[in-house]
């Protein structure tokens, strides 16, 4: 009994007379050690998603592409911080290029809207502004020529790859019946162009071209039923875009696409 007391009275003592500094030490020392834990634990992966209309959430659509990313990659094993820097409109040029829209373009924006965010992926997609015929005639001028279209998306690409982030082109997807054959005739010539591209540098691509075209022949469902107006997807579709981007993105963090820097 006597032994006990003692023994009280000796935790006690210590309690009453030893130095704050070393309990506050011990506490720092384990605050240390959850944040380098923590930070050991953040092995997430930013994604920007870089367009215009089919890219930016809108009322008229539940979740866009984008907004389904991060649950669907996350059922693969893959932490995602997507970041959406679609704006309606957009073309790959700059405002002084076409300002029919008064906004902030591509080129315009490429910075502070991409760059700035220092991403590990990048998902670019434009074309469906770019390759539009204001006049609706078929010898009309596109809004953004072809060749600056190529040049444009070429710039982005190779700025991206100095800066080590990965790239995955999307292509843009058919135009509904209301819009006729002219503006996709002229359209899949600005499709082609974003495959070759996807080729020569080795980047993964996300051709949504081909994937409304192929919906239709394997469900005999017309492309137009993925679509509100005509050119922009609806949730089914933007359900079949998310689904096949994660098959990019996750090729493309194993790097089976290996980007080829000039």
């Amino acid at each position: 009994m006597i032994y006990r007391k003692i023994l009280v009275f000796f935790i006690v003592f210590l309690a009453v007379t030893w130095p704050d500094s070393l309990f506050s030490k011990a506490g720092n020392n384990f605050s240390e050690f959850s944040l380098i834990n923590q930070e050991q634990d953040t092995d997430v992966v930013t994604i920007v998603a870089f367009g215009n209309s089919i890219t930016a959430t809108r009322k008229t659509v539940n979740k866009v592409f984008a907004q389904r990313l991060p649950v669907l990659l996350k059922e693969r094993g893959i932490k995602a911080n997507v970041i959406n820097s679609g704006i309606g409109g957009s073309h790959t040029g700059r405002r002084t290029d076409h300002d029919l829209f008064k906004i902030r373009h591509a080129l315009d924006r490429f910075e502070p809207d991409v760059l700035a965010h220092n991403p590990d992926i990048v998902i670019i997609g434009f074309g469906t502004n770019d390759a539009h015929i204001d006049s609706k005639e078929r010898n009309g001028k596109s809004r953004i020529p072809l060749d600056k279209y190529k040049a444009n998306l070429e710039y982005m690409i190779n700025r991206l790859l100095k800066q080590n982030s990965k790239v995955i082109l999307m292509a843009p997807n058919i135009l509904g019946a209301n819009y006729g054959e002219i503006q996709n005739d002229r359209l899949i010539k600005y499709v082609k162009v974003v495959r070759r591209l996807a080729r020569k540098y080795n980047l993964g691509l996300a051709d949504n071209y081909r994937l409304f075209v192929n919906f239709e022949k394997s469900t005999g469902e017309s492309f137009d039923t993925l679509m509100l107006d005509g050119v922009h997807p609806n949730d089914r579709a933007h359900e079949l875009i998310a689904d096949q981007l994660v098959n990019e993105i996750i090729l493309t963090k194993k790097n089976e696409y290996v980007s080829k820097k000039n």
